[in-house]
């Protein structure tokens, strides 16, 4: 790639497209030209965008406008959970693990919650997302701390090998065809270094039934009429369970009824946030429910160890999955 500056800044480092490696100068405006293809990629508002030709810009986002400044408990305790066995590994920096002095890849990393945290754990982090209303967020809130760029999980780009660890939280079940995002992934990752996903599960009964119905509606929506629709959501959402589950849940005998409420794990959060979350759920069409067994085979069939898919039970079904690449 040969950058064509407009107002350089310091740093920028990610290695993107066809084989070649940028320069290590960060530009506020710009171009990237592939030496290869003579394709041309704009940089806007400090973020390389990336897509490949022909595909088309993500889905709006309700983040657009979430901000935060430093470190906050809410997202690292999120961050942990989703994934799983890694985060004993990182309880600490100082631990080292599977971040601290790693290459790291946020892939789909919306506002940037989660690449955050990965980089206070000490990560030189990378974030990746399809949307522009994702990435010019997220270049917010990691200024400073991370690198953003805009492209597609199916066709990323990035060098091959290029990162220590790859996570991808609550994408590939979005995306139409989920075994090329896996295969896109699944080669950023260096040898012995960690590929880790959270997808959904499948749904069972009412609860299938009732997403589909909402999910068919909402995804057609006008983004005012689907914003005030999620701000109703969010509503009853903290009136009927997050309420409830804040008072209920330190009473003995009273927590395992309320952490079956829909969304209360939501209560965290403020209200702007649950209404984004919500409106986020609600504007991109899910296309595949993951078993947990489909997970370890594609695992498995890209030479993986120490493969561990589990189960995480918040109000429907989901898998965690990592594991190490030989």
């Amino acid at each position: 790639m040969t950058i064509h500056t407009g107002r350089e800044r310091k740093r920028w480092a990610a290695e993107v497209g066809a084989g070649e490696s940028a320069s290590v100068t960060e530009v506020e405006k710009g171009a990237l030209t592939c030496g290869t293809c003579a394709a041309v990629f704009l940089i806007t508002a400090g973020v390389p965008r990336l897509l490949p030709p022909g595909v088309p810009d993500g889905p709006s986002t309700g983040h657009r406008l979430t901000t935060f400044e430093g470190a906050v408990p809410e997202h690292e305790e999120n961050f942990r959970d989703l994934l799983g066995n890694v985060a004993p590994a990182v309880q600490t920096v100082e631990s080292g693990g599977a971040f601290l002095g790693r290459r790291v890849l946020d892939a789909g990393c919306g506002f940037g919650r989660h690449a955050a945290v990965a980089a206070r754990w000490g990560a030189d982090v990378v974030a990746l997302d399809s949307s522009t209303e994702a990435v010019e967020s997220a270049a917010k809130n990691l200024a400073g701390i991370a690198d953003v760029v805009q492209g597609d999980v199916r066709r990323p780009p990035f060098r091959r090998e290029t990162f220590d660890h790859v996570y991808s939280f609550g994408v590939l079940h979005h995306v139409s065809d989920p075994a090329a995002g896996f295969a896109g992934l699944n080669g950023l990752v260096k040898p012995r270094g960690r590929l880790s996903l959270w997808v959904y599960g499948p749904r069972q009964g009412l609860t299938r039934v009732v997403t589909g119905a909402v999910r068919g509606a909402t995804t057609h929506m006008s983004a005012t009429s689907l914003y005030r629709f999620s701000v109703g959501v969010a509503a009853g959402l903290r009136l009927f369970s997050h309420t409830p589950h804040r008072i209920l849940s330190p009473v003995p005998g009273l927590d395992n009824i309320v952490n079956r409420l829909p969304g209360h794990d939501h209560a965290q959060w403020p209200f702007g946030v649950v209404v984004a979350d919500v409106y986020d759920r609600l504007r991109v069409p899910v296309t595949r429910y993951f078993p947990g067994e489909e997970l370890e085979r594609w695992y498995g069939d890209a030479g993986y160890l120490d493969i561990q898919v589990t189960r995480r039970v918040r109000n429907t079904e989901s898998f965690r999955a990592t594991g190490i690449k030989r």
